[in-house]
């Protein structure tokens, strides 16, 4: 079991995965951005990435302003 932080509260998963598995496994909605350690992770990218025990995620909705 790997402990990460997403939006800075602690959560368990079962073993290492990639962004897209993770992301599959959570009930996001809407548009997002993946942030891992203060680094955004590019859409493209999230097949590649693994997570790692310790990681900080964030998961961040675009603002629309005028």
């Amino acid at each position: 079991m790997l402990q990460v932080q997403l939006n800075g509260e602690p959560l368990d998963i079962n073993h290492k995965q990639t962004v897209s598995e993770f992301v599959a496994k959570q009930d996001f909605n809407g548009r997002f951005v993946i942030v891992i350690n203060d680094e955004m992770v590019a859409k493209s990218r999230w097949q590649d990435v693994v997570i790692q025990g310790g990681d900080r995620i964030d998961i961040v909705s675009p603002i629309s302003g005028g």
